[in-house]
């Protein structure tokens, strides 16, 4: 037996609606039940069918998996219960789940084919873009909270986890520089290990806080004169003792004196710093990573030249996404934020962050390229300051 029409008006995806095309709808929809536990989707599959809770609640649940090699897990981004929809997927192309839909308690649900749903909505156009109309609103919606969400709980995890991480390596410190007594080289070099897998830690808990909230209109409100000299040589300090511990080189070329440029300066040197990190990490014993800037009329053009392993050139156009790791880097940690990160930060300064690998002959290694332009101004509320 079809639901009647004004069950139907009362779902968020079809209130509204003139009552004779909710009645089209309605004979569409048959009732069913799911045990606790169902999986009435999976994420990947074919979408087939569109939801709507009478009673119950169902958990949207996602696959994160960071890196090649990390395990997979099931990461919950929204609960829906009744009076709403799940299964959108099934409306538009390309007709796949983009989440896990689980029963968390007993469901009751009408279903309604998403083959047969579209075919009314082409039918029937009106129907059709007000239905669309509703869907993106709701997603939108979605969207907004997960995202808000996400950010808080992020912020709030990242400043809890950086506080005893920071005390931590204030203690590694104050060993190394010998105030709590005289230690053995050896014991010194274990330190320095400590510490940079501190560093490494802290540097994954920024990076995951960047990637949930850094936008551009943030980044660009600290816009201020900077001096590139200053910035690149605060960068090669970050990664100094990286460098040292596996007894690569750090070489610097350049004018010995820049013009100014404006820039967002912590932002700018999280880009240097982020890629001559990369470089040392991707490096063999005893190479060069080169830091070479020039200061051209129009721009500041950076380069960061190493002797690594390279990026295959299959995975040269996605090095810059989300999450992205080349497929030679699967021994190697990190989360692959790292660049796509720095490309945001690029990007917010009208710039350009190119890659080459390789980049010269009898050599695999790899140039990350940035261009700064000097046509940014800083915001007028810093200039009034």
């Amino acid at each position: 037996m079809s639901p009647s029409s004004e069950t139907l008006s009362q779902f968020d995806a079809f209130y509204g609606l003139p009552e004779e095309a909710v009645e089209q709808i309605a004979q569409l929809a048959s009732r069913k039940e799911f045990a606790k536990e169902s999986l009435l989707f999976s994420e990947g599959s074919v979408a087939d069918n569109f939801y709507l809770i009478l009673s119950g609640k169902v958990s949207l649940e996602k696959l994160v998996q960071l890196g090649r090699t990390g395990t997979p897990r099931r990461a919950t981004t929204n609960i829906i219960g009744p009076g709403q929809s799940v299964g959108w997927s099934s409306l538009v192309l390309p007709y796949e789940y983009t989440s896990s839909g689980v029963c968390l308690e007993k469901t009751v649900c009408l279903v309604i084919s998403g083959e047969e749903l579209r075919k009314l909505m082409s039918d029937r156009p009106d129907i059709g873009y007000a239905i669309l109309s509703k869907v993106s609103s709701i997603i939108r919606g979605r969207m907004t909270n997960a995202t808000a969400t996400l950010t808080y709980f992020l912020s709030i995890v990242s400043h809890e986890l950086k506080r005893p991480l920071a005390a931590v390596e204030n203690y590694l410190q104050i060993l190394l520089g010998g105030y709590a007594g005289e230690i053995s080289e050896k014991q010194n070099r274990l330190l320095e290990r400590c510490t940079l897998r501190l560093i490494d830690l802290r540097t994954l808990i920024s990076d995951i806080l960047d990637f949930a909230r850094i936008q551009p209109e943030q980044i660009r409100s600290d816009f201020e004169w900077v001096d590139p000299l200053e910035i690149g040589t605060e960068a090669f300090e970050e990664v100094r003792m990286a460098a040292s511990q596996k007894g690569i080189h750090l070489k610097a070329t350049g004018p010995s004196e820049y013009q100014p440029i404006v820039a967002a300066r912590r932002r700018l040197r999280q880009v240097i710093s982020n890629l001559l990190a990369n470089a040392i990490k991707f490096s063999p014993e005893g190479s060069t990573v080169t830091l070479a800037a020039s200061d051209e009329k129009d721009s500041l053009i950076v380069h960061i030249l190493d002797e690594g392993i390279g990026i295959p050139p299959e995975d040269q156009e996605n090095i810059f996404d989300d999450f992205f790791r080349a497929s030679n880097a699967a021994e190697y940690g990190g989360a692959g934020l790292g660049l796509s990160i720095a490309k945001k930060i690029v990007e917010a300064h009208e710039g350009t962050i190119t890659v080459e690998s390789p980049y010269a002959p009898n050599n695999s290694g790899t140039k990350f390229t940035v261009v700064i332009p000097r046509t940014l101004t800083i915001p007028v509320n810093r200039n009034s300051k």
